[in-house]
């Protein structure tokens, strides 16, 4: 009876698990920052993320627009380098980049998805619009 107790605990853990874990098929597209959390640990750069929108492509490059208001309208602003590109590595749930050599450890809570940028410490609430 322990034994079957063991057992099912272990395969609800791995099951558990294995659910929250993304591919890079999940990771591709289009995420649209809807809030910054930690924003005191680094205000300039939570500002410039709120609202901004991360693209990885499927060719493997990438980009972030930051959200810009002129005048009445917003438009969008690439910030990222050109030629930048990303690799994601699923055993430790990370977006890892060139040229901006940013780290993104990806995590989910219930329905919602967080990028967290290792360097800064913020961590974004990201959803896909697209």
């Amino acid at each position: 009876m322990k034994n079957l107790i063991v057992l099912f605990a272990f395969v609800l853990f791995a099951a558990t698990a294995q659910s929250q874990s993304l591919t890079q098929k999940d990771v591709t597209g289009t995420w649209l920052v809807v809030n910054v959390e930690n924003s005191n640990s680094n205000p300039k750069m939570a500002a410039a993320m709120t609202n901004a929108v991360i693209n990885l492509y499927a060719d493997n490059s990438f980009e972030i627009k930051e959200k810009q208001q002129n005048g009445t309208a917003y438009t969008y602003n690439t910030t990222s380098n050109k030629n930048a590109t990303w690799s994601f590595n699923a055993s430790t749930q990370t977006i890892n980049t060139t040229r901006t050599k940013m780290t993104l450890k990806i995590s989910k809570s219930g329905d919602k998805t967080f990028f967290t940028d290792s360097e800064s410490g913020l961590k974004f609430e990201v959803n896909k619009p697209i």
